[in-house]
């Protein structure tokens, strides 16, 4: 699941062409990459064999297999964020300063800058509102 649902964020993120998600510059390179990884994954899990097994004989069960379905999602996309949040700032894809990229577009922000600059120019600014919005309310 991991692997599959990286090579699913490498594709989308190649073909909406959100820099800020992209391991590699060449959005190309990302997207066949991705597939690689999706293509690979499938592969690995419908040719490895033991699929089938109940839980009963040693298989994994319905309840635990969603659970790791959730965790392998979760764990891809974290993953995502981070090392591309790294690479990206260190190709100089991450916007900073004077040329910032205005965050409250929310996914499209990611055309400029990193997932994590992103996250907290947004987390800064939702932070104005609620203050503004508590000061208004403690002042009348």
């Amino acid at each position: 699941m991991f692997l599959l649902c990286t090579g699913v964020v490498q594709v989308a993120a190649a073909y909406g062409g959100l820099q800020g998600l992209l391991f590699f510059r060449s959005r190309r390179l990302c997207a066949a990459l991705g597939a690689g990884l999706i293509l690979g994954s499938l592969v690995w899990f419908f040719f490895e064999g033991g699929r089938n097994i109940p839980d009963t004989n040693g298989g994994i069960a319905g309840a635990s297999q969603f659970g790791l379905f959730v965790l392998g999602g979760f764990l891809s996309l974290l993953f995502t964020f981070t090392a591309t949040s790294i690479a990206n700032y260190r190709n100089g894809n991450g916007h900073a300063g004077e040329d910032a990229v205005d965050t409250s577009d929310g996914l499209p922000s990611l055309r400029g800058t990193t997932f994590i600059q992103a996250l907290l120019n947004n987390l800064g600014t939702l932070w104005k509102l609620f203050r503004r919005s508590t000061q208004r309310f403690s002042s009348g």
